[in-house]
């Protein structure tokens, strides 16, 4: 598994940041938070991605940290945190 360290939000294939994958992979979750720890998105659906925004609202341009744990089809775990950095 591996999270890109940058995205643009809005249209385009860089308008949600989401896990990227290779082979099978079933995704337990998906956490960013914002500087002050806030939780601004959480997700199970390795499809789905988050769009920058919180609440309806666009969040600044930034840096956003994130968690992910996923599981492989043989039961081995993933785990992966870092930085996303936001920009508008």
């Amino acid at each position: 598994i591996d999270v890109p360290n940058a995205f643009t939000p809005g249209g385009g294939a860089d308008g949600e940041i989401k896990v990227i994958h290779l082979g099978n992979a079933t995704l337990k979750s998906f956490i960013i938070y914002n500087r002050w720890g806030q939780k601004v998105f959480e997700g199970t659906d390795i499809a789905t991605g988050w769009d920058g925004n919180f609440n309806g609202k666009p969040q600044p341009m930034g840096v956003y940290v994130y968690s992910v744990e996923a599981v492989s089809p043989t039961g081995r775990r993933f785990t992966k945190q870092g930085n996303i950095t936001l920009i508008r």
